[in-house]
């Protein structure tokens, strides 16, 4: 799976009157054109951290506040950004590194505030627990996802994971969010015969 950075991205100005703009430091439009550039500069410098089975490493924001009324230039303004991480990002020295870097490389006006930062898991193909994946379902396949799992926080501390189960990342985190029955069926069935498996 990937790995993923959580960090807010702060800009601050002047508030004013929006009568007298040249009062103030419009705090959210500071925000808009740095992460116009950010985005941009970044997006082009994460796509060159790529995986075989993950793909390339990503940035979305997805978060913006600032303001309270209209007629108020805002002193502050926040952007919520998510930044996938590949293992080769993470070999690189990770997300975290690599935003400061490319925030002060560039003289963007931005704070990073309360940055989490997961890395990514990989578990070898040829690892036992995959073997066992397939004893019990010959038709399963390694592959990789790009979403970010706990089980990497295991994997971290040398204990080899797999995420597996029913349902499909399509329906995750939507408003109609989903499982098929016969695939709910399908998996209680594959996690029964694994359980069996093992004894």
């Amino acid at each position: 799976t990937k790995g993923s950075l959580w960090a807010t991205l702060k800009a601050t100005g002047k508030a004013a009157h929006s009568s007298q703009p040249e009062r103030g430091d419009n705090a959210a439009m500071k925000l808009a054109r740095a992460l116009d550039v950010l985005e941009r500069e970044l997006s082009t410098e994460l796509a060159t951290y790529t995986h075989p089975i993950l793909g390339r490493s990503t940035i979305n924001v997805g978060v913006l506040r600032a303001g309270s009324r209209p007629n108020i230039i805002p002193d502050l303004a926040e952007a919520e950004i998510d930044i996938r991480i590949t293992p080769a990002l993470r070999d690189a020295g990770g997300a975290l590194a690599l935003l400061e870097k490319t925030i002060v490389r560039l003289a963007l006006p931005l704070e990073i505030v309360k940055p989490k930062e997961n890395h990514p898991m990989e578990t070898p193909a040829g690892h036992p627990w995959i073997g066992r994946i397939q004893s019990v379902r010959a038709s399963s396949k390694p592959v990789g996802a790009p979403w970010f799992s706990d089980a990497a926080h295991l994997s971290e501390v040398g204990l080899a994971s797999v995420c597996m189960g029913p349902g499909s990342i399509d329906q995750a985190h939507t408003c109609d969010e989903f499982i098929e029955i016969a695939a709910l069926e399908e998996g209680a069935a594959f996690f029964t015969d694994f359980v069996r498996s093992l004894a």
